[in-house]
């Protein structure tokens, strides 16, 4: 009858003919041209690569934003919607920075000059070649105090006529 030991890395039991047989495979003395090769060599090589991508490196990185943004300066006409539908104010922005999910908005001139005390969503129409007449209503998430702007997530993206 055969005695098993237990993988201490798996907690399984293995045959000891087998525990051998990897302990010497993965010994720092092993001999080249071994039944197989170390994972450690082929290691480097995988991250190495990866570690030269744009979203490896973003996924590493410790932020709390759902996709990176993108800089940029995009005016647009923008309407605050309380949520029962009314128009509480408008006036012109610019998009500071923009995402697949959302977009940093800044430098506010309302009509009114105030943001409403109670919930409410941002409908905007950017202008200028090439965005001109493309629309979005979005949520606010976030006052951005050192660029006086509002963070939103894109609720609805539209064009319009």
């Amino acid at each position: 009858m055969a005695v098993f030991a237990s993988d201490s890395r798996t907690g399984t039991l293995r045959h000891p003919a087998s525990v051998e047989t990897d302990a010497a495979r993965h010994s720092p003395t092993a001999r080249p041209g071994s039944a197989r090769p170390s994972c450690a060599s082929e290691t480097p090589m995988v991250f190495s690569a990866a570690s030269k991508s744009v979203e490896f490196s973003d996924r590493l990185r410790a932020h709390y934003r759902e996709t990176r943004r993108i800089a940029c300066e995009i005016p647009c006409s923008v309407e605050l919607v309380l949520l029962d539908g009314t128009v509480y104010d408008s006036g012109v922005a610019v998009l500071l920075n923009i995402s697949p999910s959302g977009a940093l908005i800044s430098s506010f001139e309302l009509n009114g000059g105030s943001f409403p005390a109670e919930l409410f969503k941002l409908r905007m129409v950017l202008k200028g070649d090439p965005y001109a007449g493309i629309g979005i209503e979005a949520t606010p998430v976030r006052f951005a105090s050192g660029a006086h702007g509002i963070g939103v997530k894109f609720d609805e993206i539209f064009v319009t006529v």
